[in-house]
Formats: structure tokens, C-alpha cells, sequence
């Protein structure tokens, strides 16, 4: 059992706002190849190729501050942090590593992103609508590799260990290795993370029932975390020939959660939970010289956790102990093939079969509901793509989907167009239409019941929970090679999202996943770096988006609601010296107050400084941190609608720390494909 997160998604950047660990759903409402055109300019970082846009990261970070892939990616134009993920263009984005679909949660993928450095990216592809052949949707950020070692070293790695103070202190260790021989190549990682977190939430609640009697419930929880866990990969190439390859990589991850919250106020509560959770995920991939891409994945993953819960409410007392498991096992097989025809055409077309087994269970005293459901999803594409002149390009694509579940079963065209046109040097302009689907989280589609803040907040699970599917256009505009413009409108059907309503009938308020009937979004978004000489580098990026979403059975309610807020980041790296090689990093970003479903969002910001120093010739690396300087970076929700009134205040803390990197060998670290439990428990 992980944190349990208010994180509040805006479609830019807010700030996650940490609340009640509670139970396993998570209170979470608010997440043919053409020929290359080089877009040329002052010291050029980006050419464009169909429809993928390819930055020359490494360049781009060498003189900053960054020692890790995460970092690195927030120098993207158009990326922007929320919470502890990134955005792309005010949408959520896909990381994938080499053309490999990502298979991992997103908290899975930032730790792994996070523990990973930077020297090993060769280059960057950024794609706003990817392509069918991609095997996803929507916006994807595909991180190419350096394959090969220094040849001078055919051994390399890199140590780190780092330090985080917040109120309390964490630690990590890793340790990464590359060999490569003849046709060889193996990489190894692993990184161990320890120590302890700590929360205070405020909670108050105006509640009024059908008798008409209102109660006001005021609470202080305070919450207390210890974890430890290991994150491990062992991958094997082997390069038979020139683009002939054949991959089998390992992944593995082992968590171990303890936690303890003291409820006080109207309600007086003890609440523990107890968990741990391991993952374990074997992929093959199989690369031909002539277009051809194959592969096989298996992935489990099992979460046991027991929460013991003494409450005193208003209504009366509970006390008991529930053990939850959730057990999955899925299989992916993926078969793709792309040709190069005359005339500058290209088509690729494919197929993709994905089956999943969810073991789910909650009991008490040796009673309660068991889950054993199978999913599966055939998706076929076809897709083609043109360079019609120097100037014009085109990519298109058509992938038809099946979905069926012991609830829904259901066909789903998506399609995809993208067309690039270069009207002159230093100026890229791309239009593209795509669509996509998202799909809840294997627990939250459980009919089961948790609690937290003593009893008083139900989470409960909707069996009845449909995926959601988007629908996009958006227009992109690269001015001089440098100053980036990107304007969109979103529709998405069913959107899925889950927000508090105080019941009616009893004093509880619900937790509960919804389908709305849309939301929608419109957005603008302009980024510009520059640069005063050698000292300075700087990139400022500005966001105005309006929103609406609208449900006609929110509970009992009705819900239209639209919102228009601006948000703005700016990123700045100061060379203090280049010998000694000491930078100063200061990032900073401001956000007007916002609303989703029926939370109230007030402004919020962030100041974050950081130091870095090379030395021992480059092998050595130390930094030091200081992150949300003015405490400014938490939201506090407030709930005003129809009724309906709470509050809640999360404790901010100013986080700092220490990390210290040695490489030995000429190391360049490796970037990996994750496994995707996006619709595990956490």
C-alpha cells in the first residue's frame, strides 16, 4: 500500500498535494522513413522528421545542472511538471525508450527516470500525435539510446548515493553497469531507497443529512510513512548483424510499506496499514534489417496489504482488520512491419494482442468478496506516410481496437494525421489530429470499500466504470529554430475522474470513480529560451487553458463547471565557473487558481535551487538542492458547490538534499523500457 494522493490534474502544472494514506484505491481526482529536414538556425537543436520532431538533448543539458533522465526531459520545450510527473503541452505524456512501448505505471516510470543519469541519451524524439506504429496514442516522447561503450572500456558503471530532507529523511543507493563484447552487450541496474515521510492533513467538513441536521466534522490526522524497496533490470543484446537484434531484458521491483495515521478532533482514530508488493516482468524483442518487429512480454504483479483501523466517529465506533490482495497477470505479443516503397512513400501495419488476469480480494474476519476477471485487447493497425517535397510532409494512420471485459465489450477506430510543412529555414509548422483511450485502474473497477480519516471518508471501487476515449487537433509552430508555439482543443468522452461527495443519507463522504459525460479543453501555449552570453541560459514557457467538464448524474448533482487559468515556469542555469565546473540552477513556476470537478483550486508556485560541481575529470559529480523555497507549492482544495462544503489543508515542507555520483570507465547510463502496472493498486 503506497501513499494515497489528492494529486489536482489541470492539463499543465499543479502541484500534488499529499493527503491521507488510507486504503488501495488512491483518492486521486485531480494525470518509411522520410529524409531528414534540418531546421537550422543559431546552434540548432531540433530538425524534423515526418511527423517526430528530434532534439540533440544531450547538448542541450551538458552545461546544466542534471544528473538523471527525469531532469533531463523538463529541458524539452513544450514539458512541464506536475506534481511529480511530466506534461507535454499541457497534456499527459508517453515515454517510451528506442520505439519500445513503455510498460509501467507512471510513479513507477518518474522513480525509474529519477535513478537513471543523463549521459546515455543520444538523442530525442518528440511526437504530439504519434503514429499507429508507435503502439500508442496520443502525445509520446521517445528517448533514443546510446547502444555502445566507450571502446577503450568495455566495462563501465557509476555509483550514486543521495540524501532528501524533508520533514524527514530518505536515502538511496544505486549502482549501474554496461559491458559490452563482439555482438554483446549487457547493462545492469539497481537501486535501493530507504526511509520515512510524514503529513499532516486538516480537514473540515459541513454536513448536512436528509433530516436536515448539519454536522460539522474537524479533523488533524497525522500521518507517519517508512518504506524501504529495490528496483533491479538485467538486460541482454545481442547484435546478430547491422539494425539485427534480438533483446531479452528483466525487470523487478520489491516495496515494502509501513504506516501509522493518529486521527483527532471530532473523530478519534489509530490506523495502520501494512504492505508490500513485488513485480516482475520479462520482455523479448526481436529487430530484422528488412522492417520487421516481434516480440512477447509476460508481467506479474502481487500486492497484499492489511489495514487495522479503532475509530470513534459521531455515528458510533469500528474496529477492524481487512486484508486486501491484488494479483495480476498479463501477456503482451506484438508482431509489426514497415516498408519502404518508391516515390518517397512508406507503410507499416501491425498487430498487438494483450491479455490480463486480475486476482483481486478483500477480507474480513475470514469473509468478503473475491475478483477473478480477464481482459483482453486486440488492437490492428495500418499506416502510411509521404514526403510529397522538401517542404510537405504526411503521416496517417488507422488502428482498430477490441476490448472486452466481463462488463464491456467494444470496437474503437482511431485514427491519426499528422502534416508537417517547412516554409522556410528555422520555421516548422505541424498540424495533427488524433484520438485516444484511457483505461481505469484494475482496483478502482472492484467493488470494494476502504476507509480513512478514522471511517468518516469511504473509498469505494465502481464495477461499472467505462474507459474514457479523446479526441484532439492541435497546431504546432517553431519560430527561428528556438521559440516554440502550440495551440489545441481536447473532447473527451467518459472522462473518468473521482472527487469527495458528502452522502445524504449517512455521514460519510464518498470516494468514488465516475464517468462524466466530457470534459474539454483549449489551450495556447508559447516557450522561449535565451541566453545572456556564457553565464546564463534561461527557457520561459507560458500556458493559458480554458476548461469545462460536465456530468448530468454526478451523484445526486448535476455538474457544468468551466474554468480558464494561466500558468508559467521558468527554467535558469547560471555558470559560476567553468574551472572549477560549478552551475547554479534556479527553476521557479506560478499558477492562477483553477477548479476540477467540484474542488475549488487556489494559486500556487514553487522556487527551487540547486548547485552542482564536477570535478576529478568529470568522473565525479556533487549537487545540492533546495526545493519549494517559500513552502508555496502544495494546493489546499476547498469544496462550495450545491450543498457540498470541506476543506482540506496539507502540511508543505521545504525539501533539501545531497547527492554524490562517481563514474568509472567513461560511463554513459542506460535508458530502459519500464513495465506499465498503470492499473495496478498503489
Amino acid at each position: 500500500m503506497k501513499k494515497v494522493i489528492v494529486c489536482f490534474t489541470l492539463a499543465c502544472c499543479c502541484t500534488a498535494a499529499w493527503a491521507q494514506e488510507a486504503d488501495s484505491l488512491r483518492m486521486d481526482s485531480i494525470i518509411h522513413t522520410l529524409p531528414d529536414v534540418l531546421v537550422k538556425g543559431e546552434r540548432p537543436m531540433v530538425k524534423v522528421e515526418g511527423s517526430a520532431m528530434i532534439y540533440d538533448l544531450p547538448r542541450m543539458v551538458e552545461q546544466k545542472a542534471i544528473d538523471n533522465v527525469y531532469e533531463a526531459l523538463k529541458e524539452l520545450p513544450g514539458v512541464t511538471e506536475q506534481g511529480e510527473s511530466l506534461l507535454l503541452s499541457g497534456r499527459p505524456v508517453n515515454i517510451i525508450f528506442d520505439g519500445k512501448v513503455t510498460t509501467m505505471t507512471a510513479e513507477q516510470l518518474y522513480t525509474t527516470l529519477r535513478a537513471m543519469p543523463a549521459g546515455r541519451i543520444d538523442k530525442v524524439e518528440v511526437l504530439y500525435n504519434a503514429p499507429a506504429r508507435y503502439q500508442l496514442r496520443g502525445a509520446v516522447i521517445n528517448v533514443k539510446l546510446k547502444h555502445q561503450t566507450d571502446n577503450k572500456a568495455a566495462l563501465q558503471g557509476e555509483v550514486n548515493l543521495a540524501w532528501n530532507q524533508e520533514h524527514t529523511a530518505n536515502f538511496g543507493e544505486r549502482a549501474s553497469l554496461l559491458y559490452n563484447k563482439g555482438p554483446w552487450a549487457v547493462d545492469f541496474m539497481w537501486k535501493h531507497s530507504h526511509g520515512k515521510d510524514f503529513g499532516v492533513t486538516d480537514e473540515t467538513s459541513l454536513h448536512t443529512l436528509n433530516d436536515g441536521t448539519t454536522h460539522d466534522i474537524s479533523t488533524r490526522e497525522v500521518s507517519r510513512y517508512r518504506s524501504h524497496g529495490d528496483n533491479f533490470r538485467l538486460g541482454i543484446d545481442y547484435n546478430i548483424a547491422k539494425d539485427h537484434r534480438l533483446s531479452l531484458v528483466y525487470s523487478g521491483n520489491y516495496e515494502k510499506d509501513n504506516s501509522r495515521q493518529d486521527v483527532s478532533g471530532t473523530i478519534e482514530a489509530d490506523f495502520r496499514i501494512r504492505s508490500s508488493d513485488w513485480l516482475h516482468n520479462v520482455r523479448l524483442d526481436y529487430q530484422s534489417p528488412f522492417g520487421l518487429k516481434a516480440g512477447a512480454e509476460l508481467t506479474y504483479y502481487h500486492n497484499p496489504e492489511t489495514q487495522w483501523l479503532a475509530s470513534t466517529l459521531p455515528t458510533g465506533t469500528l474496529n477492524y482488520e481487512i486484508t486486501n490482495s491484488q494479483r495480476i497477470n498479463r501477456w503482451k505479443f506484438f508482431i509489426a512491419q514497415e516498408h519502404k516503397l518508391k516515390h518517397g512513400w512508406g507503410i507499416n501495419y501491425g498487430t498487438t494482442y494483450t491479455t490480463s488476469h486480475d486476482n483481486s480480494s478483500q477480507l474480513t474476519a475470514g469473509t468478503g468478496d473475491r475478483v477473478s476477471q480477464r481482459e483482453d485487447n486486440v488492437n490492428a493497425y495500418f499506416g502510411l506516410n509521404k514526403n510529397f517535397s522538401a517542404k510537405l510532409m504526411m503521416d496517417a494512420s488507422l488502428a482498430a481496437e477490441y476490448y472486452h471485459s466481463p462488463l464491456w465489450h467494444r470496437w474503437d477506430l482511431f485514427p491519426t494525421l499528422n502534416l508537417t510543412w517547412l516554409p522556410a529555414q528555422g520555421h516548422v509548422l505541424q498540424f495533427g489530429l488524433s484520438s485516444d483511450k484511457a483505461y481505469p485502474e484494475y482496483w478502482a473497477m472492484n467493488n470494494f470499500v476502504t476507509y480513512s480519516n478514522g471511517g468518516y471518508n469511504e473509498i469505494t471501487g465502481n464495477p461499472q466504470l467505462k474507459p474514457s476515449v479523446e479526441y484532439q487537433a492541435q497546431a504546432v509552430y517553431i519560430l527561428r529554430s528556438k521559440y516554440q508555439f502550440v495551440a489545441w482543443f481536447k473532447h473527451t468522452r467518459d472522462y473518468f475522474i473521482q472527487a469527495p461527495y458528502q452522502r445524504a443519507d449517512r455521514l460519510t463522504i464518498e470516494y468514488r470513480y465516475l464517468n462524466f459525460n466530457y470534459q474539454q479543453q483549449a489551450g495556447l501555449q508559447a516557450s522561449a529560451p535565451f541566453k545572456i552570453g556564457r553565464w546564463l541560459d534561461s527557457r520561459l514557457t507560458l500556458i493559458g487553458v480554458w476548461m469545462r467538464e460536465k456530468d448530468d448524474d454526478f451523484h445526486d448533482l448535476s455538474l457544468d463547471r468551466s474554468v480558464a487559468y494561466v500558468m508559467a515556469t521558468m527554467r535558469n542555469t547560471f555558470t559560476l565557473s567553468r574551472r572549477p565546473d560549478i552551475v547554479l540552477t534556479a527553476d521557479g513556476m506560478i499558477h492562477s487558481k483553477a477548479n476540477q470537478a467540484t474542488y475549488d483550486l487556489p494559486g500556487s508556485g514553487y522556487l527551487n535551487l540547486g548547485l552542482r560541481y564536477r570535478f576529478c575529470k568529470q568522473k565525479a559529480t556533487l549537487k545540492l538542492f533546495c526545493n519549494d523555497i517559500f513552502r508555496t507549492a502544495t494546493i489546499n482544495p476547498r469544496v462550495d458547490y450545491k450543498g457540498q462544503h470541506l476543506t482540506m489543508n496539507f502540511a508543505c515542507y521545504r525539501t533539501f538534499g545531497i547527492s554524490f555520483t562517481y563514474s568509472f570507465g567513461g560511463f554513459k547510463e542506460q535508458k530502459h523500457t519500464e513495465v506499465d502496472t498503470s492499473r495496478f493498486k498503489k
